[in-house]
């Protein structure tokens, strides 16, 4: 009866324990309290144990104070490293961004790379094109050597023939009297023949001075766009100022040969003055003159073809000088803002036209009208070159709205030339900037 008891006590202890107090707590306070009540039944219990008792109860509360105090205590450091993981989170976040926004700046620094070399390979592509031309001068410097070796051979053959001349002069000067006036005609055409093929070498002199002036001016203006190509540049330098020095020997040793024709010439007038009986001969003799005269003249043709096709070589060249130029220039006289210039193809009157110069300008005092220019760039501008110019703006005009501004730009160009642009209604531009 007792036992029974003790275990009842026992579970009703420990139900009111565990409301209170941890299960493992109200475990140890339930088996002290059975013990306790065991030592009273058993009537062997003293007031010192009851004090124990009391005084294990007190420890106990106690003890379960301070586990209060550190579950509060975890509590709130839980609390604070809740804060601290979403404090991380929105680190990691921003992070993510972050990297996202590198990722997009590398992407674009790649795109860049990729045009820069594009770039690099278009300047490549410039450099192959310029020492292609330089091979081409070189080759039409070496034809001009060998026509000059040939124009050589055969004024030797003519001064053996005028050698073999004046051992029969003695036998013709009876007969001079009779043949005074062929011989004058003669000598005013062979006059005439001389004096264009002088013409003709000074203007080749001048086609190269110029050639000469205007690479010069085209150096200086591209140093700044093709610093990246210098040493290609050098080479090209090096190379022209060879084929200049070889051009300088060739014409120096060319006018020492004709100075020697026309000696020789004068020496057959002289003989011519005092023949007659032979002027069969004579007449064969000056056929052949004539036909050698015909082939150097021919020969004369093909040498201004070919400093023709060397300024042709450069046109590109002069292009783009004139485009800064115009820039300059319209904008300085006439206040216009003047937009990007080049060389086009365009579709008009149903056929393709070239034009050098093409683009837009826009006058301040005329916001509203559009202006379109058109010009012809060259070297040397000739009264052919303007009239076909002349068709072309006229084609224009019937395709394009607005304002046309015909433009010719070049070095140098004859007062008849000028005269004939003005009468035009066109604008001259020469390559030192002055607007005509």
């Amino acid at each position: 009866m007792n036992n029974l008891l003790r275990r009842i006590d026992r579970t009703l202890v420990f139900e009111r324990l565990i409301s209170t107090f941890p299960e493992p707590q109200a475990e140890v306070l339930t088996e002290a309290i059975s013990l306790a009540v065991e030592q009273v039944w058993g009537d062997v219990a003293t007031k010192t144990d009851v004090d124990e008792l009391k005084e294990a109860l007190h420890r106990l509360a106690e003890a379960q104070a301070r586990t209060d105090e550190s579950v509060r205590a975890l509590a709130k450091a839980q609390a604070r490293t809740e804060r601290r993981v979403e404090e991380l989170a929105e680190a990691q976040a921003r992070t993510e961004r972050r990297v996202e926004e590198l990722a997009e700046a590398q992407a674009r620094t790649e795109r860049r790379v990729e045009e820069l070399a594009e770039a690099q390979a278009r300047t490549e592509r410039r450099v192959e094109e310029l020492a292609e031309a330089q091979a081409r001068t070189e080759e039409a410097v070496r034809a001009l050597a060998e026509a000059q070796a040939r124009l050589e051979r055969r004024v030797e053959e003519l001064a053996e023939a005028q050698a073999r001349l004046e051992r029969r002069v003695e036998e013709l000067a009876e007969a001079q009297r009779r043949t005074e006036e062929e011989f004058r005609q003669y000598r005013e055409a062979s006059e005439a023949r001389f004096a264009r093929i002088e013409a003709a070498l000074n203007w080749l002199a001048e086609a190269h001075r110029r050639a000469e002036e205007e690479f010069q001016r085209y150096r200086e203006a591209s140093e700044a766009r093709f610093a990246r190509i210098e040493a290609a540049l050098d080479r090209l330098a090096e190379a022209q100022a060879r084929t200049e020095e070889e051009f300088r020997r060739y014409r120096e040793a060319s006018e020492a040969r004709f100075a020697r024709i026309e000696a020789a010439l004068d020496r057959l007038a002289e003989a011519q003055a005092r023949t007659e009986e032979r002027v069969t001969r004579l007449e064969e003799a000056v056929a052949r003159l004539a036909e050698a005269q015909a082939r150097t003249e021919r020969k004369v043709d093909r040498l201004a073809r070919q400093v023709g096709g060397l300024s042709e070589t450069i046109g590109g060249d002069l292009e783009d000088i004139a485009y800064i130029v115009l820039h300059k220039v319209l904008g300085r006289e006439l206040g216009w803002k003047v937009g990007e210039l080049k060389r086009v193809w365009q579709k008009w009157d149903g056929q393709l036209r070239e034009v050098n110069i093409f683009g837009e300008a826009h006058d301040p005092q005329r916001p509203s009208q559009r202006i379109w220019i058109v010009g012809e760039a060259k070297h040397n501008l000739t009264m052919r070159e303007v009239e076909r110019f002349a068709r072309t703006v006229e084609m224009a005009r019937r395709n394009l709205e607005g304002e046309i501004f015909p433009v010719c730009f070049c070095y140098r160009a004859r007062p008849e030339v000028q005269e004939r642009i003005r009468e035009l209604g066109f604008r001259l531009v020469f390559s030192y900037g002055e607007l005509v």
